[in-house]
């Protein structure tokens, strides 16, 4: 049953272009959820019920212990019991916490676009768009919907730009970040950056502002996994320190850097992470914009990002070109304005960690999707404890 409705949610994907908002609004769609309700007539006995039970809390312990794949398996088990929109979700946020935004985003368009009367998928739908850069479509899919908390809230993010997942968004069944596994932050631990992740999966690059007088630090991923860190090598000309991992995370596979830095002008990806002063796991947020010129620090290699991020305070997560080569660190100065470090420049100050070099000039475009997929590993929050 579950690869029927993944078939399905691709076919929603791609027939509503990938905005379920059209379809939101049809009365065919109408009819389509009256014939999907099949799931509600079946599995209602006081046996079927409370082993649907089970294996809905078993999903969402499995969550909770960082076991992604356990927990889909648990919800998919769930789902072949009865067809509804709260056991979706977790099968979604399993589907994120593996790292698997591709499939994730296509069956969020089913999920949105088949239980009209749940409106916490739709949400769900619109927060994933604008995670990768969809963001009027995001806002789209949110338009018609009902007044409802989790509506509102949302839309106040969206307006802000920052999509922190805080309060009513954090709620089950359709809860917008991972959980934290790993290692355990103090419990006054901030986001207080963002960071990149090194090819070696031992080792990251961070604002040097962000780490500077604080106590033990911490770095997180896209997948809520935490290590603790500690700071190895300072560079005050380029404002960052080289961090040093308790233990390794994972890296995304063939992290390629070009053999040349990318010129102004040239289309680009880059990451971040909303601010959060309770030290939240999230997913990383990704925009796309053109690199801009050499700035007033141009000696240091320093450019304009060109990227619009929203927020404020340190930032320091990777940019990306349109195949999904490594072409340096987004960096906000005292001056707040967002800066790119060529990853030529990174290389000449921290040595060969970045990636295996391609020679070819330009890169075959990568699938925004699976170009989000890697940042939800190589992007790192940055978390600090008091002194």
């Amino acid at each position: 049953m579950i690869r029927r409705l993944l078939t399905r949610s691709a076919w929603w994907a791609a027939a509503l272009g990938v905005a379920a908002s059209c379809a939101l609004a049809a009365p065919a769609a109408k009819q389509a959820v009256a014939s999907e309700r099949h799931g509600h007539d079946t599995g209602s006995t006081l046996q079927a019920l409370a082993e649907r039970r089970r294996l809905l809390d078993e999903g969402e312990s499995r969550l909770r212990a960082g076991d992604a794949e356990g927990a889909r398996q648990a919800f998919e088990q769930a789902a072949l019991q009865a067809h509804e929109a709260h056991i979706e979700l977790g099968i979604l946020r399993a589907q994120m916490q593996a790292g698997d935004y591709r499939h994730a985003l296509a069956f969020a368009a089913h999920t949105a676009g088949v239980h009209l009367d749940e409106v916490e998928g739709r949400v769900f739908y619109a927060w994933l768009l604008s995670l990768g850069g969809q963001e009027a479509i995001a806002a789209q899919t949110l338009a018609a919907a009902p007044d409802h908390p989790m509506v509102k809230a949302a839309r106040s993010r969206f307006q802000s730009g920052e999509l922190l997942a805080d309060g009513v968004l954090l709620s089950l069944p359709a809860r917008l970040a991972p959980f934290a596994t790993g290692a355990v932050a103090a419990h006054d631990a901030r986001v207080a950056a963002s960071a990149l992740l090194l090819a070696d999966g031992r080792h990251a690059l961070a604002p040097q502002a962000s780490v500077l007088a604080s106590g033990t630090i911490w770095l997180r991923n896209g997948l809520g996994q935490t290590v603790a860190a500690e700071p190895e090598q300072q560079d005050v000309l380029l404002g960052l320190v080289l961090l040093k991992l308790a233990k390794p995370l994972p890296v995304p596979d063939a992290q390629c850097v070009p053999a040349r830095d990318a010129f102004p002008g040239s289309p680009a990806y880059a990451i971040d992470y909303a601010p959060d002063p309770a030290g939240g796991a999230a997913w990383p947020l990704m925009r796309l914009g053109f690199l801009g010129a050499p700035t007033a620090r141009g000696s240091a290699g320093l450019r304009r990002l060109g990227v619009a991020l929203p927020g404020v305070g340190p930032r320091g997560g990777p940019v990306y070109d349109q195949g999904g080569r490594l072409v340096g660190l987004a960096l906000r100065g005292t001056d707040a304005v967002d800066s790119l470090i060529p990853v030529g420049a990174l290389r000449g100050h921290f040595g060969e960690r970045f990636g295996i070099e391609t020679g070819a000039p330009r890169a075959a475009p990568l699938a925004t999707d699976e170009l989000y997929e890697r940042a939800m590993k190589s992007s790192l929050q940055v978390l600090v404890g008091t002194p």
